[in-house]
């Protein structure tokens, strides 16, 4: 993983010293305003997981803003579509936003089948793509093996996002436009600093005391960030290109899938005064997510880790939990490219 480029700057200050949810750094409605991209997006369309949901709420709503037409994904439809009409409700003043522009699709990320057949469906209804945000994710959970049979962390945070971009992979390269390349954004975490991709043993079968839920969800995070490398690797000279972005501390509708012990230990954490400084509101935490997306400064560009709107640097050894940065281990090539051979395996497809 290296920086590309020079980063602007742009919000570098309103990171330096935060002061906790609602404070001076930018929320996702501000990354619109910065890029100019309210209702300058017309023509693009634009696939979110996890729609209906903590930020992936607010993700829709403001990538709605771009009028780019959305689609997002619920497990629930019944309540996706009570979600859709509150942000149509919250949009009407815009006037750049209708009914027609944003769909759900259904789909619950436990089941491949369940992925093939969201996926389908997108496809019935567009023959186009240009972003595709994969933000749906559980954290620190239970130990449950899927339907497909793998650890439930493993599987909704990485391999059902690695399987819907397969399966959409032909109609991002198809979409892409000198002028606009396509992205890929995964949502990742400083969590990823919780335990590198453990190859091999995705399920923690083989690994001394088991399953462990906070190793399960870093090598989970882990594996999104080796995802997005990987994937700019093999694709970005098509014009089609991977940023991984932590979003920051949110509490969200994330917190509930926590086993019980873990659930403690982050509350614990939160009260920590360093990290709950560092805690951002909802609207905050769509902002690194939503610059990664459309920002401007990143287009042709890929293959980074970001957080606080800005491309990531390394993080020191002995930096304290929830220093901005990443790990060593957040790039690897010889591991990236086998985490990625395996999950072709995992989901039944073969390399290209």
């Amino acid at each position: 993983m290296g920086q590309l480029f020079n980063n602007s700057g742009r919000y570098a200050s309103v990171h330096a010293s935060p002061k906790g949810p609602g404070d001076a750094r930018p929320t996702a409605f501000q990354i619109l305003i910065d890029n100019d991209m309210v209702g300058n997006l017309q023509d693009k369309v634009i696939l979110i997981t996890g729609g209906s949901n903590g930020l992936g709420v607010d993700e829709v709503k403001n990538l709605a803003r771009t009028g780019a037409r959305i689609f997002f994904t619920a497990r629930d439809m019944a309540k996706g579509e009570k979600v859709k009409a509150e942000i149509l409700e919250d949009l009407e003043r815009d006037g750049t936003v209708n009914d027609s522009r944003i769909e759900v699709l259904k789909r619950d990320l436990r089941s491949f089948k369940s992925v093939r057949e969201a996926a389908e469906k997108f496809m019935s209804k567009s023959d186009q793509l240009n972003i595709l945000v994969n933000n749906a994710g559980i954290a620190m959970t239970p130990h449950v093996v899927t339907e497909d049979g793998f650890e439930q962390q493993f599987q909704v945070n990485h391999l059902a996002h690695f399987y819907l971009f397969q399966l959409l992979k032909p109609m991002l390269l198809r979409s892409s436009t000198p002028e606009f390349n396509s992205r890929v954004i995964a949502v990742a975490s400083s969590a990823h600093v919780l335990s590198p991709p453990l190859l091999g043993d995705y399920n923690l079968e083989k690994r001394e005391g088991g399953y462990d839920p906070v190793v399960a969800y870093g090598q989970a995070k882990s594996a999104n960030v080796w995802f997005a490398n990987e994937l700019e690797r093999r694709y970005g000279s098509q014009g089609l290109h991977a940023i991984s972005a932590h979003p920051g501390g949110i509490e969200t509708g994330l917190q509930y899938s926590h086993d019980e012990a873990s659930a403690r230990m982050v509350e614990q954490m939160l009260q920590v005064p360093h990290i709950k400084a560092a805690m951002k509101s909802v609207e905050q935490g769509a902002a690194p997510i939503v610059n990664a997306a459309i920002g401007k400064e990143y287009e042709g560009q890929g293959g980074f880790y970001m957080e606080d709107c800005a491309v990531a640097q390394p993080l020191p050894d002995d930096a304290p939990m929830m220093a901005p940065g990443y790990k060593s281990w957040a790039c690897n090539p010889e591991d990236e490219k086998r985490l990625w051979l395996d999950s072709l395996e995992s989901v039944g497809l073969q390399d290209d």
